[in-house]
């Protein structure tokens, strides 16, 4: 009797460890399953929040193109306004400079965090003021307040330059640019 319990608990063994064989190569499987899905979800997450980053870099180049461009705009609108030589083409620049900025400002209202943002609703606001004041006095339309008078819109497009350079600072701050070494221009 005791070579036949010797026997099945043999065989017993055989199967069992068969059995514990294959469900510790399972344990090890879905643990390698799992370790792999949170790799890829890692992945995903690393990629999402680099193409956000890329998003936020694309959006903070187009602003500052656009606003560059519009004081540019701004500028050359006063000049020729002082000169009495406005043009149907200067004021079609200006105007397609001008929605060109609204364009990239209401994106970056979507994109950008707030600090830059309140920054280049600065920059928004003062340009929006002074295309204003000069597109009345292009019109001939007397001044809304006092103060406004070309004079004034000139001294307000060389101050808009602090604005600008403070919002490149805060741009490339926000992205990582370092600020040494770096000309703001």
């Amino acid at each position: 009797m005791v070579p036949l319990a010797i026997a099945f608990l043999g065989i017993v063994g055989t199967l069992l460890s068969g059995f514990m064989a294959q469900r510790l190569a399972e344990k090890a499987k879905a643990k390698e399953l799992d370790h792999s899905e949170r790799q890829r979800a890692e992945e995903r997450q690393y990629e999402t929040k680099r193409a956000m980053e890329e998003a936020v870099r694309t959006c903070y180049i187009m602003l500052n193109t656009a606003s560059l461009e519009y004081h540019s705009e701004l500028n050359n609108f006063w000049y020729a306004i002082r000169a009495g030589r406005v043009t149907d083409d200067l004021r079609s620049r200006l105007d397609d400079a001008r929605r060109e900025h609204r364009a990239r400002y209401s994106e970056a209202q979507m994109r950008v965090p707030d600090d830059a943002l309140t920054a280049a609703d600065d920059v928004h606001r003062r340009l929006s003021r002074i295309y204003g004041v000069l597109k009345r006095l292009d019109g001939g339309i007397p001044p809304r307040r006092d103060g406004e008078s070309l004079e004034h819109a000139h001294t307000q497009i060389v101050e808009l330059w602090e604005q600008l350079s403070e919002m490149r600072r805060i741009m490339r701050r926000s992205i990582g640019v370092p600020a040494r070494g770096l000309r703001d221009q």
